[in-house]
């Protein structure tokens, strides 16, 4: 009788988790802001690594990403209302740039209005490639402390902007 009661009650603790709501919103605000977003590397959507953008025959620009001779950092601000968040941003190193976002914690659309970009060094074909990505971004995925990935579309491909926290 003792083990029937404590198998019923087991039982009950188990579905529990069953039972309570579940959120399928995206803590937008833990995920963008509070911290400096450091660019890792432009690639193919749900690729790894640095994209081999066909019109970039000279690698030395995106080695000096990759060896940390350049970099670009992204800081966003915001407020959220339901599920939305918008506000500001400000990029800096490789990009002096400044403009406005949202985004969408249910559905994970994004976009940036970027009303400041100018590379630093106007040689620098990656910084007009994430320029371009900031332009066109449509979506996100992200967690509140490990990547941020923007996601944007060319004419070719689908490619996405990969960011860690600096």
């Amino acid at each position: 009788m003792k083990k029937r009661l404590i198998l019923k009650v087991l039982g009950l603790l188990l579905l529990l988790p069953m039972f309570s709501g579940c959120n399928d919103t995206d803590d937008v605000a833990g995920i963008f802001t509070g911290k400096t977003w450091k660019l890792t590397y432009i690639t193919k959507a749900n690729g790894h690594g640095w994209y081999n953008f066909p019109d970039i025959a000279d690698e030395s620009n995106v080695m000096e990403y990759i060896n940390g001779k350049k970099t670009f950092m992204l800081v966003f601000s915001g407020s959220v209302e339901d599920d939305i968040i918008q506000g500001t941003f400000t990029g800096s190193g490789a990009i002096n740039t400044n403009g406005t976002w949202s985004a969408n914690g249910k559905n994970q659309e994004f976009g940036m209005k970027v009303e400041k970009g100018t590379p630093i060094d106007s040689k620098d074909r990656i910084a007009e490639k994430i320029l371009e990505g900031m332009r066109k971004a449509n979506s996100y995925k992200g967690s509140d402390s490990r990547n941020l990935y923007l996601y944007y579309q060319t004419d070719k491909e689908d490619l996405c902007l990969v960011f860690a926290p600096n």
